[in-house]
C-alpha cells in the first residue's frame, strides 16, 4: 500500500505547484502521505484523498453541478483520517 501514499505524495505536489491548491491544504495532505504507518487501516480514505487532490478546484461549487472537489471535501477527509489518531 506504500504505492498510494507515494501517489499522494506526487498528486499533491503537481497541485500545490502547478495548480490552485493552497499551501494550508497542501501540508495537512503532505503530512498523510509522508506518514504511512499513521494511517494503517485507513487506506480507503487516502484513496479518496489522493482522488479529491487530483480533482481538486477551487471553483467546484461554483455553478449548477458540482464535477470536482473543493476544499470542504480535502478537509472533511483529513479529518476522518484523523479520528482516533493520538
Amino acid at each position: 500500500m506504500a504505492r498510494i501514499f507515494a501517489e499522494l505524495e506526487q498528486a499533491t505536489r503537481e497541485q500545490f505547484d502547478h495548480g490552485d491548491l493552497p499551501e494550508w491544504l497542501a501540508d495537512p495532505v503532505f503530512h498523510v502521505a509522508r506518514h504511512p504507518s499513521a494511517y494503517e487501516g485507513k487506506e480507503y480514505l487516502v484513496e479518496v484523498l489522493l482522488d479529491q487532490v487530483r480533482e481538486y478546484d477551487v471553483y467546484a461549487e461554483a455553478g449548477c453541478c458540482k464535477w470536482a472537489y473543493d476544499h470542504e471535501d480535502i478537509v472533511r477527509t483529513l479529518r476522518w483520517l484523523e479520528e482516533g489518531q493520538e
